[in-house]
């Protein structure tokens, strides 16, 4: 016991003269470093959990520094251990395991997500249950895009039987979309005759849909004519739904024959025009069949046409009539919107029909609204436009319209109002001028 203090305080020097209490938790400290050092390892379980000592100072963990190395090769983590140290009963165990390869996209995987994916392959299980992994779902895709055809068969038979259960999954519809994209025609077929009776279903579910999709995309002409036959029955509740609209919407993308739909939409345009899902198939119908498939939707919609611009979906509808619709619904459209030039410019949805429509007026339909605003009314109908928040916006584009002689009227009118007049949004237009004529 002398000669361990005798030591120490050599070792020490005079700090153990000059602070009592520092000399006691020093030499606590060396003791317990001691005993840390001194401790063997006396078990598999210690050595395990005993940090990692790579004997290689220029062995590296995660990430792999080889940019070109897509693949890293995943080891336990034991193996890194002091290895001469361990019996023989060990060597014997992990000797003949062999290395697991996960691709991955920034070049590693974290060690939780490794351990995770290590015990998933340790584990004996499905190929159906590993597309229900996120990681592993992303492996089996890849493997299917980059295997041969015995590899790509090996896989489709591991799921073949729960085709319908992985379309419907988050994860394991990416699967059955990607087997689809890159299978031939024979295997397309027997994925067709499998979810053939589930269609319906799928259609309305929000992972089955896309994989519906995916099937009208690749399957043959008259796989699709028995898909469609199928949801035609249930198409007006389709067009309603969040996912079914997608579907309805691919239809008419891929397919000719789907006039079926202009024809629903038309006996029910007052209720899909009016949803924000039957909105955008309307929509889809203007912008892909050609205006003599379109007329009789388009006398439907032209009463409709003033109603529709205050609306907050059927406003896009009256947008696209008046881009690419008939002459006779552009004349409905711009005549109501002059007569209502005020109440349609300061209403938040109505105010984007009066600008699409100021857009691409004529010379004359643009005098006619100069005049109109010019009136010398109180309140002054140009001083109301240009302190509203959605008028404003009408105003700057129907500022950049006018000719020379109906701007030079605006700027005179607009300077005989005092600054108090002038809200927030009047001042925006104010700025607006100024980098107008700056340019």
């Amino acid at each position: 016991m002398q000669e361990t203090e005798q030591s120490e305080k050599d070792m020490i020097g005079s700090l153990l003269d000059d602070d009592q209490s520092e000399c006691s938790e020093f030499r606590s400290s060396i003791t317990k470093s001691q005993q840390h050092s001194q401790s063997p390892i006396k078990s598999f379980k210690d050595l395990r959990d005993s940090p990692v000592i790579y004997e290689d100072p220029t062995q590296q963990e995660f990430p792999s520094t080889d940019p070109s190395n897509f693949y890293i090769t995943v080891q336990p983590t034991f193996i890194q251990q002091r290895q001469h140290s361990l019996s023989h009963e060990f060597h014997s165990y992990i000797l003949p395991q062999q290395p697991i390869y996960y691709p991955c996209q920034d070049g590693y995987f974290s060690q939780k997500r490794t351990k995770k994916l290590q015990l998933q392959t340790e584990n004996d299980t499905t190929i159906s249950q590993q597309c229900q992994d996120q990681y592993a779902s992303l492996i089996i895709q890849q493997s299917f895009i980059q295997g041969n055809e015995y590899q790509r068969e090996k896989i489709f038979k591991g799921l073949v039987d729960d085709l319908f259960l992985l379309s419907k999954h988050k994860f394991g519809n990416y699967v059955i979309q990607k087997i689809i994209e890159n299978c031939n025609q024979n295997t397309r077929t027997l994925i067709f005759d499998q979810l053939n009776s589930h269609i319906l279903e799928m259609s309305y579910d929000k992972f089955g849909c896309r994989v519906v999709q995916k099937l009208l995309e690749f399957i043959l002409k008259q796989q699709k004519v028995q898909l469609i036959t199928q949801i035609k029955p249930y198409a007006l509740k389709l067009i309603f739904d969040q996912c079914g609209n997608h579907v309805i919407q691919k239809i008419i993308d891929l397919v000719t024959d789907a006039e079926f739909i202009i024809d629903l939409v038309t006996i029910n345009v007052d209720k899909v025009i009016s949803h924000p899902y039957g909105c955008r198939i309307a929509q889809k119908c203007l912008e892909m069949f050609t205006n003599d498939k379109l007329q009789e939707l388009y006398i439907s919609l032209i009463p409709l046409c003033e109603r529709l611009s205050f609306c907050q979906y059927g406003n896009y509808i009256v947008q696209h009539m008046i881009n690419s619709g008939p002459p006779k619904g552009l004349e409905v459209i711009g005549k109501f919107i002059k007569q209502r030039i005020i109440e349609v410019s300061q209403d938040k949805y109505a105010s984007n029909v009066a600008q699409r429509y100021i857009t691409l007026a004529s010379e004359e339909d643009i005098a006619s609204i100069c005049k109109i605003l010019m009136n010398q009314t109180l309140p002054p109908l140009l001083l109301i436009l240009i302190n509203n928040s959605f008028g404003n916006y009408v105003m700057q584009n129907f500022y950049l319209k006018c000719n020379d002689k109906q701007k030079e009227q605006i700027q005179i009118q607009v300077s005989q109002y005092e600054e108090h007049q002038f809200t927030q949004y009047g001042r925006h237009f104010l700025q607006y001028l100024a980098r107008f004529h700056a340019c």
